[in-house]
């Protein structure tokens, strides 16, 4: 199954976040597309000759992670083989032996993927309350999240405790701490949140009390252990703050992310036919001086000059024919190939390949789907749109997925981020003037935004389904204005 969402990540760049999750019904392999056609207006003057591979590989970034074990807040808390009773039971093993490598190792990433789950249970929770139908709904499940939030933080730290003996040494403590900073920090983010959704309705005045409450103690906990906290009248101070927030987000999800190994695709096969092209060049070459030299003989200056002319045109065949086999292989080949490992374990691969293609080469169902309005077609005949097509194909191994550590993982996430800003540098003004009739007068000047559209259509298709999407991306110089999906 392949899962999708596409969300504003800055004023220029877009995040398509894809999950693959493999099918425990299916046979070990399990294989993935996803098609992606970018449609662009000819105004900002984006082809082959001005915006390419390279620009377009520059412009996109990848992160490849393991999804996230699901849990609800409550089922976090139940007993079991939860992540308690995990890092519980790594903590006791670490109280007896502190000084075994393993058992050190086991127990960082029990506190890892302990706030990783309650982050990814967090995220969940906000989206119930979100799309929660009726006010009821709202209060029970708001006082729910801080019901079980508190539970949680509270078990977490009562094992503290137990790290505070003598033979555990202050690097493993830091470890717990480095996860109760975390833990902090998305208890007040997700409830900053909450705050934010409720804000206007008629309830907000009973739980707002109740969720500043959760934030207060939390902060005065964090102040307790000296955790940086935010000033408001010290911005160099909260610069270091947002710094180091970030190291530690990157430090406790560290264990979900993929080792890569990066390497073209299709290499070999590049080479054999670059040599093929090579060869039949010099065979043209020698039987044109073979030739040359049975008519004309050795050492004339006819044989001379027909030899220049025969290596001359050896090069122009070596280079056609190397072009020729590029475009052959682009088509069967991706122009890059990445292998995923956790630690040391391979578990599949990733293809990617860029390419511009004819709109006559469209699939029928994305030109449905583009489906111009009256004026754009129109328009379309005389600056025809231009259209890129980023294409990914995964194979995930479900059984080499399934060997890692204690947790069931279902698949991975590639988080994919698309700057926009390359594509702003021909654009016009963002702000024009606008005028308006007006009887005293005469007329009067509004200012209008002026925006412009791509579309990305995205085709995903898996051995249990396939489905597209349709996005609108508006945006100017100014940055990204708008995404929307279409139906």
């Amino acid at each position: 199954m392949i899962d999708t969402e596409v969300k504003v990540h800055d004023d220029f760049s877009l995040e398509f976040k894809i999950g693959f999750i493999t099918n425990k019904n299916s046979e070990d392999i399990n294989d993935f597309r996803i098609n992606t056609w970018i449609f662009m207006p000819n105004s900002l003057d984006i082809n082959r000759s001005t915006y390419d591979k390279a620009d377009f590989y520059r412009d996109v970034k990848t992160n490849i992670r393991l999804i996230t074990p699901v849990y609800s807040l409550e089922e976090i808390l139940k007993a079991g083989r939860g992540p308690f009773p995990r890092l519980q039971k790594a903590i006791d093993d670490l109280a007896v032996n502190a000084a075994d490598e393993a058992t050190t190792e086991s127990y960082v990433y029990q506190v890892k993927m302990l706030v990783c789950i309650v982050k990814s249970a967090l995220r969940r929770h906000i989206h119930i309350i979100a799309n929660a139908e009726t006010d009821e709904d709202v209060v029970k499940h708001v006082r729910s999240y801080i019901r079980d939030i508190r539970n949680i933080a509270l078990q977490y730290r009562e094992m503290w405790d137990e790290l505070t003996e003598p033979h555990i040494s202050k690097l493993q403590q830091e470890y717990f701490l480095f996860g109760d900073d975390f833990l902090g920090n998305i208890i007040e983010q997700y409830t900053f949140q909450i705050i934010k959704l409720l804000r206007g309705r008629a309830f907000f005045e009973v739980l707002n009390p109740e969720l500043h409450k959760l934030i207060e103690d939390e902060i005065q906990h964090r102040r307790k252990f000296g955790f940086r906290l935010l000033d408001p009248d010290d911005e160099k101070h909260n610069s270091l703050v947002i710094t180091q927030r970030n190291v530690l987000k990157k430090f406790v999800e560290s264990d979900l992310f993929l080792q890569i190994v990066k390497k073209k695709d299709g290499a070999l096969a590049q080479q054999f036919y670059y040599s093929v092209a090579a060869g039949v060049a010099m065979i043209f070459a020698t039987v044109i001086s073979f030739f040359a030299t049975q008519r004309f003989g050795n050492f004339t200056t006819d044989l001379f000059i027909i030899l220049v002319f025969s290596y001359m045109f050896k090069d122009r065949i070596k280079d056609m024919m190397r072009y020729y086999f590029s475009s052959k292989l682009g088509k069967k080949y991706f122009d890059t190939k990445l292998k995923l490992s956790i630690r040391k374990q391979e578990i599949g691969w990733v293809k990617e390949g860029f390419d511009y293609i004819e709109e006559s080469k469209l699939p029928e169902e994305v030109r449905n789907m583009r489906a111009r309005s009256p004026l754009v077609e129109a328009e379309n005949q005389v600056y025809d749109e231009k259209v890129i097509l980023y294409r990914k194909w995964v194979n995930l191994s479900q059984k080499d997925i399934e060997k890692y550590k204690e947790y069931r993982l279902s698949g991975i996430n590639d988080i994919t981020r698309f700057n926009l800003l390359s594509y702003t540098q021909k654009m016009d003004n963002p702000s024009i003037p606008l005028y308006m009739s007006d009887k005293e007068r005469g007329f009067v000047s509004i200012k209008g935004n002026k925006v412009y559209s791509l579309y990305f259509i995205i085709q995903c298709k898996s051995s249990e389904d396939e489905y597209f999407r349709r996005y609108r991306v508006l945006f100017n110089r100014n940055g990204i204005a708008d995404v929307s999906e279409l139906n």
